[in-house]
């Protein structure tokens, strides 16, 4: 993973291990970013804080995971966890079923990988040049 992307990784790791919703403020430039909130939401940061520590959590446990690398029309992509579109269950291990547990519940660990769309879970994306780009907090089919 280039630096750039390295050390946006690190600083939400930070934030998330430390708890402050602050230190995510620099990271994250509404111009580009996505939320559950969508595109130029106003002050995702503020919104996450809102909802407690989970987002936080799930951040950290995401970061935590094995990443994939794609091209998007933005760039190279380094997205947490590295399910997508073309994973089935049986692709998730046993210590990734783990860390996802500390953020979701049994029932929805068993319908976060679907036949018929792949992963519907969390996810996190940092491209190449550092910029953070999402994080999706509720899964969506």
């Amino acid at each position: 993973m280039p630096s750039p992307a390295s050390r946006t990784r690190e600083g939400i790791l930070n934030a998330a291990e430390s708890g402050d919703y602050e230190l995510l403020r620099p990271l994250v430039n509404p111009e580009v970013f996505l939320s559950d909130f969508g595109f130029g939401s106003r002050d995702p940061v503020g919104r996450w804080r809102e909802l407690g520590p989970e987002p936080l959590d799930t951040m950290a446990v995401l970061l935590r995971m094995t990443h994939t690398v794609r091209e998007t029309n933005e760039g190279t992509l380094y997205e947490w966890p590295r399910f997508g579109a073309d994973s089935r269950a049986e692709d998730m291990s046993p210590a990734e079923r783990e860390l996802l547990g500390q953020v979701m519940s049994e029932a929805e660990l068993k319908e976060v990988i679907l036949p018929e769309v792949g992963y519907t879970g969390p996810r996190l994306g940092i491209l190449a040049d550092g910029t953070w780009w999402f994080f999706i907090l509720e899964g969506e089919a």
